[in-house]
């Protein structure tokens, strides 16, 4: 039987996250006003008014989105018997099995799903936490512990 996993480490460094937000979001403003200026003389006077105003509306709504994702709070992320415990900075607690959506090497995009199937996501860079960078991978990676009583083949199926 495996040892239980105990892993503890607090989130407050979201910088990484936050620029690679900024720059997608970024990209996609100038890419929907390339839109606009390309779309803008081939269409009547009336038609110029709805493209304005439909790259306008994505444009709000992509800086909307990008404003909600840059937007993340500090918290202390635990693991205790493979179940994951986020507890926020503000009193709230999130727990559940914790997926690996994007690993970078020195950046984890990590979802932590709930019984009811909501999810939060976690962006954790290397920088601030390298003491403990190590632990966490080992951790997110490592298969969830063996309940008691559970019995493993001594030979897999084939």
């Amino acid at each position: 039987m495996r040892e239980r996993v105990f892993f503890e480490l607090r989130l407050r460094r979201f910088g990484v996250w936050q620029v690679a937000v900024w720059l997608v979001a970024a990209a996609a403003v100038v890419a929907t006003a390339a839109w606009a200026v390309a779309m803008f003389d081939s269409q009547a006077p009336s038609g110029r008014v709805l493209v304005v105003a439909v790259a306008a509306g994505l444009s709000l709504a992509t800086l909307a989105l990008a404003l909600s994702l840059a937007r993340v709070e500090a918290g202390l992320l635990t693991c205790s018997d493979g179940v994951w415990t986020f507890f926020r900075d503000n009193g709230a607690r999130r727990s559940g099995t914790l997926e690996v959506s994007l690993d970078l090497g020195a950046f984890l995009l990590l979802r932590l799903v709930e019984r009811r199937r909501t999810s939060v996501w976690l962006p954790v860079q290397r920088r601030g936490v390298e003491p403990q960078w190590h632990a966490l991978r080992c951790a997110v990676y490592s298969p969830p512990p063996v309940a008691a009583g559970a019995r493993t083949p001594a030979f897999p199926a084939e």
